[in-house]
């Protein structure tokens, strides 16, 4: 593959202060703050590719099309003056894009579960892409900061990074850098309110509006504002009950373990999905309440006396900022996995009735809104506002969709794909859906002390997908003949 020309920062007309250190916003500040030595608060990419390209090519991609969104150029760093993004002035590519061949009888599981346990050194971009070569296999580990970007941001940036199979590949324009930056306190005050005002239908003008009033009085009745229809949902988030203690709460220790089930054919979860009539994520996350309820019961506690609470990252509808390439533009919902239905399709049909219940509500934007605000708070004040946020889950369940249509990266084709969402809090699992190419994963990353053998729980997930599809092809067949 040609080598492509590295690439230079882009010109800008700030003043020099400002080109070194730009403003994080509340939220981002919030994800920064949640890493525990216990829980980095890194998610973690899997990119299996058809051959392995050379390092030189993969750096030279990476700084032809990353590098070219200054976020990536910088580090989050705390003073007296808060949470800022700041330029690394020792920035080095070769230490953010390397080569890791695995020593023999190492497997590449065993080599990241132990990333996922590692945090980025804070000196420099908390970033960085490995090529990972195992004789003839290949694959490349990312890991990414939350504080840097959302699951969804970060599949825009894969779509950035690499080609639509045999395609030629295109050169990027440099982006626009800079402008979604807040400047201020009072700048990301507004940006939040206005995200607020859109998702709640209060008719947000453009953050480009000159006429849009900023003044502290304004951004107070905007609140106030936006708090009266946000009220009801921040009242039941406050009474939610405390879980119901089960082998799954165990304060994380320092060691992680992942795992990846078997590529589903998505066409195949469609129509299993249509004969249950329920969405596919319900069937997916269906059948990983069932495995979680038979990992309960092998562990001889009886799931159908219990339910564990998931958080779950919602897309926020309005935001005009949804599109971006870093940033996190997204709220979390809390949701009881009914572990313990032992019908398939009676859980598919429940998990799928509460999926549904939480559109109807605003606790996606409310906890938004405490993430951006806890992010500005004092440091025992965001930490006791962050902790509460995630006390009362076991786990966090993310669904992203990924490239619909099969993709290369420098040249080798990208066959498969996987990523692991980290836990807050003393959260001990993370559970991830991916589709990639018509086919849909679940992956899990566990912590040892919660779960010490996450592949058995997806094999399971595998189990009982399967003995969901003759039982559709059934309920398709009976539909069928009552027509």
């Amino acid at each position: 593959m040609a080598k492509l020309p590295m690439a230079r920062l882009p010109s800008s007309s700030r003043s020099p202060r400002e080109l070194q250190r730009e403003r994080m916003s509340g939220v981002d500040s919030a994800w920064w703050h949640m890493s525990r030595p216990n829980n980095p608060m890194t998610i973690v990419g899997l990119l299996m590719l058809s051959d392995a390209p050379s390092i030189d090519s993969l750096r030279d991609l990476v700084a032809q099309r990353l590098l070219l969104h200054r976020r990536f150029l910088q580090r989050p760093v705390h003073d007296s003056e808060g949470d800022h993004w700041q330029l690394d002035a020792r920035f080095k590519i070769e230490r953010h894009v390397v080569l890791r061949r695995l020593a023999v009888g190492e497997s590449l599981r065993g080599w990241l579960g132990a990333r996922c346990g590692e945090s980025l050194p804070g000196a420099h971009p908390l970033w960085q892409l490995t090529l990972v070569v195992d004789g003839s296999q290949a694959a490349l580990v990312v890991r990414v900061h939350h504080c840097y970007a959302d699951g969804a941001a970060l599949i825009r940036l894969l779509l950035v990074l690499s080609d639509p199979e045999g395609g030629a590949i295109a050169l990027r324009r440099e982006p626009a850098t800079g402008q979604n930056s807040p400047v201020s306190l009072l700048d990301d005050l507004r940006r939040m309110l206005s995200d607020a005002q859109a998702a709640v239908g209060g008719g947000a003008r453009s953050e480009d509006d000159p006429h849009e009033p900023t003044t502290p009085a304004a951004l107070v009745r905007r609140l106030a504002r936006v708090a009266i229809v946000l009220g009801r949902d921040a009242i039941r988030l406050a009474d939610l009950p405390d879980e119901a203690h089960t082998p799954f709460k165990v304060r994380p220790g320092l060691r992680k373990v992942v795992a990846w089930g078997d590529a589903l054919s998505q066409g195949q979860v469609r129509r299993v999905a249509q004969a249950f009539g329920c969405s596919v994520n319900a069937v997916l996350v269906s059948c990983v309440a069932s495995a979680l309820g038979a990992q309960l019961s092998a562990k001889g506690h009886d799931p159908r006396k219990t339910e564990i609470r998931v958080l779950i990252p919602t897309p926020l509808r309005g935001m005009r900022r949804g599109a971006a390439l870093h940033g996190n533009h997204f709220g979390l919902v809390n949701m009881l996995l009914p572990v313990g239905i032992a019908n398939p399709v009676a859980r598919a049909w429940e998990v799928h009735r509460r999926l549904e219940a939480l559109i109807d509500t605003r606790q996606a934007l409310l906890v938004h809104l405490l993430l951006g605000c806890a992010g500005l708070l004092p440091s025992d004040l965001r930490t006791r506002t962050l902790e509460a946020l995630t006390t009362k889950a076991t786990a966090v369940l993310t669904t992203v969709p990924g490239p619909p249509s099969a993709r290369s990266l420098a040249g080798a084709h990208i066959e498969d794909l996987m990523f692991w969402v980290p836990q807050a809090g003393d959260i001990g699992l993370g559970l991830s859906i991916l589709s990639y190419n018509g086919r849909l994963r679940v992956g899990m990353m566990s912590d040892a002390a919660v779960i010490a053998d996450p592949e058995l729980v997806m094999q399971r997930v595998t189990a009982e997908f399967e003995h969901l599809v003759p039982l559709a092809v059934l309920l398709a067949k009976q539909s069928h003949d009552h027509d």
